[in-house]
């Protein structure tokens, strides 16, 4: 009862002061490319498709807004060697925890621009290797940092996005080359992710 009343405390600030409030549902597909630095005798992945599903809060001021969001989010990808001997093959599942705070504008109460960061959080990897004499399985990073660009269209309790989320860091070394001597031959496969978003997201409260 008391967390109701806090609640309905909130949005009743927010509005006297001139304010919206917006919080949704939202889920969509995924199109990403993986960028490394230097694959020598890899094949670049080609680029995969995943989904997103999360929610999202919203606070308006005279035009601008605040959108913190967070989702769930997966990426699959397979490295291929070639040139070698003995043909090797990678495959990686990632899943993450996205926390995009976006900050944007509305023009004409229907579309929308954004633009922030994203804080991206592995909680989950599956790694396999056809042949670990030749291509070990990679190693990634627990904590990525992207950046989000977007714009939107808005209709009744409908919001459909597009954006283009790319990591600033990388997101791990994706494969590392091992020899039959057991020797390990280090190349710098500092990746990162360079993904399209496209959502569908349904206002549950609009005020």
């Amino acid at each position: 009862m008391k967390n109701l009343l806090l609640f309905t405390l909130v949005i009743f600030t927010i509005k006297v002061n001139g304010q919206g409030f917006v919080l949704g549902a939202k889920a969509g597909l995924t199109n990403t490319q993986i960028i490394g630095a230097d694959y020598k005798s890899f094949q670049i992945p080609t680029s995969s498709n995943g989904f997103l599903i999360g929610g999202f809060a919203r606070v308006s001021l005279i035009g601008f807004y605040i959108q913190p969001e967070i989702s769930f989010r997966n990426l699959n990808f397979t490295v291929n060697s070639i040139g070698t001997t003995s043909a090797a093959n990678t495959a990686t599942m990632l899943n993450y925890i996205d926390i995009p705070v976006m900050f944007g504008k509305k023009i004409l109460n229907v579309i929308n621009v954004s633009a922030g960061p994203s804080f991206q959080f592995l909680v989950n990897k599956d790694l396999t290797a056809s042949n670990i004499n030749t291509l070990d399985k990679g190693n990634y990073n627990d904590f990525v940092i992207g950046a989000q660009l977007g714009v939107g269209v808005e209709i009744w309790k409908l919001c459909f996005d597009a954006r283009y989320d790319f990591s600033i860091n990388s997101i791990g070394n994706v494969a590392t080359i091992v020899n039959n001597i057991n020797n390990t031959q280090n190349i710098d496969f500092s990746s990162r992710a360079s993904m399209l978003q496209f959502t569908v997201g349904y206002k549950f409260i609009d005020l």
